[in-house]
């Protein structure tokens, strides 16, 4: 797809804002739910070059957001966007790419805390053609997760895929994820759900309004949620606490080596870890 100009309108900006409500709900072996609010950001990957006119958004010292390559997948090139094309076209992926767009946090003050990014891959004609959920860890880690064309139905990407990945301790690595989202237009729509041998046992997902990409609006949603970053961290830590108390069993991530395949290092360690995420 053709780059936009760097003239080019806010209104005419692919990238944009998402204001999401943020969900999860476990059945067994103890029912325990919470939602909380946050605010996403939308970037079409071919209009990088344009988040630099925003003054909350830049890669100077002092900027609040910025996004950076070595924050997400790496296969040896400099862009998000060249190494997004070459782990597609390394596992197979062989139809035609146009516009991407990624759904994610962007590093704030420095920090980055993104448990999950989604890219939204078109055709060379505009239509959805593939969509990668990039999931992490705070140990450096990554899995990255495929819905290819295949599993486009009536508008929506549906597939299972075995979780093998040590994302929290208190599902097992062997479980099964169940992916169903729709192409991002004035709302978004992300649901994962989890389950094992009896079903599914846990469901989450993200709903979101369309905001435009202006400064105006990312400073409202920054004085919204000041503390962003920290806020998913508190919650997930807070109804951690609430697990253990309940007596959810307990998975510590060396206790399954065997269930954890294909994965991925960050090239670069993150800077303030935090504890694992323990939902």
């Amino acid at each position: 797809s053709s780059k936009p100009s760097k003239t080019a309108s806010v209104s005419t900006m692919k990238s944009c804002l998402y204001n999401c409500e943020i969900y999860h709900d476990r059945r067994r072996p103890r029912v325990h739910a919470f939602n909380y609010r946050v605010f996403m950001f939308c970037i079409d990957l071919d209009e990088v070059h344009l988040l630099d006119r925003d003054p909350l958004i830049g890669h100077w010292p002092g900027t609040i957001y910025s996004l950076r390559a070595t924050d997400h997948l790496q296969s040896g090139a400099s862009t998000i966007r060249e190494n997004l094309i070459r782990y597609l076209r390394s596992q197979g992926y062989t139809g035609t790419i146009g516009s991407i767009r990624l759904i994610t946090h962007l590093r704030t003050l420095g920090y980055i805390f993104n448990p999950v990014s989604f890219y939204f891959i078109d055709d060379a004609d505009g239509h959805p053609a593939c969509i990668l959920a990039e999931v992490a860890n705070t140990f450096n880690e990554q899995k990255l997760y495929i819905l290819g064309p295949d599993t486009l139905s009536h508008g929506r990407f549906r597939d299972q895929q075995v979780k093998e990945f040590y994302i929290s301790p208190f599902s097992a690595a062997g479980t099964k994820l169940h992916f169903s989202m729709r192409f991002p237009d004035d709302r978004l729509q992300i649901a994962i759900d989890q389950s094992d041998e009896e079903g599914i046992f846990f469901r989450s997902g993200m709903k979101g309004q369309r905001i435009p990409l202006t400064t105006r609006n990312l400073l409202l949603q920054t004085l919204r949620y000041p503390w962003i970053t920290l806020q998913g961290i508190v919650a997930i830590h807070v109804h951690a606490l609430i697990l253990v108390l309940k007596k959810v069993p307990f998975y510590r991530k060396e206790a399954q080596p065997d269930l954890q395949k294909n994965i991925r290092t960050y090239l670069n360690a993150r800077p303030m870890r935090v504890p694992d995420p323990l939902v």
